[in-house]
């Protein structure tokens, strides 16, 4: 194996820390209640998978892998996430990328100082190409006809290397003027297959994009607009690039050419996972972002369509870098973690069905005897049939159904037994052929 050392940039290093993140706390109000509905069922199964760490996840058109480099493993699971085979013995295994046919999946072995090659149909190892002592490889892309991966360069800098993977020897070119701070996020995209994008990953700022179709990278693009990227895209028309920065309270999508920012998904707190689908669609994860995990978006689109929340326990965490399509956008996974240790894969199929989204009002108190009323309000970005109704529940007790009007409002007034002054109205939408179902909350106060 050859190994050739190159310069990636003659552009001055920048090293400006990102700023803290801020935790802000809100303060409720119980004078007007309003709670959005969650999509009820949406993913299927909470699988329990057979490792207890995770670095990245990925799909293909027929299988899931999950790299946990605790496990030194890369588990592969079918679309119904039924296990096919736990691969072992992959050091530290964590960045995973797929060639384009499918057949081969590369994993970086930091632990090993190497890539490791799969056979994706007998899911064994085929080759181990080393990138040198204490390159720590973790993030890969496959871009230009190579195989490029983030690594340790040098004590305090990381860099970017790349494999011929095509060649039955394949040369390992390694960065001789490393700008990185940490090994940088790299994503790419058929649409663009001599484009490379890498972005920091760590307390630092930098985007760049690479041409990468002579062999020697030249840099066209760059922004210090981001930095501390925890998980990145690049659209399957190979014009923007999509980062999850846990810094921000939204995603960013940003011009390939020139790495202006386009738009932002409003996606709430700390961004730690996004994934675009071969149509364009966008999920973007966040992480203790509060009613939801995910919110996806049409292409072109930056109004969220449909809002995702994972099983609804109190362990629910979306991992960094954990979402993942099936190629064709019919099937969304979604790895989280239990603080009991296992890591969970949760499975949405319903994807081309929008959210119901129910806000409810009512007074903070009402009169003991006298009936209260709750209004509230139906609404999705998709229309909905003409004919519909909410069902209620007063403290688990079933209250006549309400219809709907043509604008989404609707309301309904109840008096509770004079023994129940606290009770628990719950509005529920059931869902349509377009709809996944709805539902919100709401409580009262009844006094004397």
């Amino acid at each position: 194996m050859k190994i050739t050392i190159y310069s990636w940039s003659t552009k001055v290093r920048i090293r400006r820390r990102v700023a803290g993140v801020a935790l802000v706390l809100a303060a409720a109000s119980f004078n007007l209640l309003s709670v959005p509905g969650t999509a009820a069922a949406q993913p299927q199964g909470s699988i329990v998978l057979p490792v207890r760490s995770h670095w990245q996840t990925l799909a293909d058109s027929r299988q899931v892998y999950v790299s946990a480099p605790g496990d030194d493993a890369v588990l592969a699971t079918d679309h119904d996430g039924q296990v096919v085979k736990k691969v072992e013995g992959l050091d530290g295994a964590r960045g995973m990328a797929e060639s384009a046919d499918e057949s081969t999946l590369y994993v970086a072995l930091p632990d090993a100082d190497a890539i490791s090659v799969i056979d994706t149909a007998t899911l064994t190892e085929t080759r181990r190409i080393s990138t040198g002592a204490d390159t720590e490889p973790e993030t890969l892309a496959l871009a230009g006809g190579r195989l490029f991966f983030g690594y340790q360069s040098t004590v305090f800098d990381a860099g970017i290397g790349s494999i011929t993977i095509a060649d039955e020897t394949p040369t390992v070119t390694l960065d001789n003027n490393p700008v990185w701070y940490g090994k940088p996020r790299l994503a790419s995209s058929p649409g663009a297959p001599d484009r490379l994008v890498a972005a920091e990953s760590q307390d630092a700022l930098g985007m760049r994009v690479y041409d990468v179709s002579s062999g020697t990278p030249q840099e066209t693009a760059y922004t210090d607009a981001t930095g501390d990227v925890e998980d990145v895209a690049v659209t399957p028309d190979g014009r923007s690039v999509i980062t999850a920065n846990g810094s921000d309270y939204y995603h960013s999508r940003w011009r390939l050419s020139d790495l202006s920012e386009e738009a932002r998904y409003e996606t709430g707190t700390y961004p730690n996972a996004v994934a675009v689908d071969s149509h364009g669609t966008v999920a973007a994860g966040t992480v203790a972002g509060g009613d939801w995990d995910a919110y996806l978006y049409r292409p072109g689109e930056t109004t969220a369509y449909r809002t995702v929340a994972l099983t609804t326990d109190y362990y629910r965490d979306l991992l960094d870098r954990g979402l993942a399509w099936a190629p064709d956008g019919n099937r969304l996974f979604a790895t989280r973690f239990p603080y009991s240790g296992e890591v969970i894969l949760d499975i949405v199929t319903d994807i081309a069905k929008a959210s119901s989204t129910i806000t409810l009002s009512a007074p903070p108190t009402n009169p003991v005897g006298t009936p209260v009323s709750v209004t509230g309000k139906l609404s999705s970005l998709v229309p909905f049939p003409k004919h519909r109704v909410v069902t209620v529940t007063r403290s688990g007790l079933e209250l006549p159904d309400v219809k709907v009007s043509r604008d989404g409002t609707f309301t309904f007034r109840d008096t509770p037994p004079d023994w129940n002054t606290y009770p628990q109205y719950v509005v529920t939408y059931a869902g349509d052929a377009q709809h996944v179902p709805g539902t919100a909350t709401v409580m009262v106060e009844f006094v004397d």
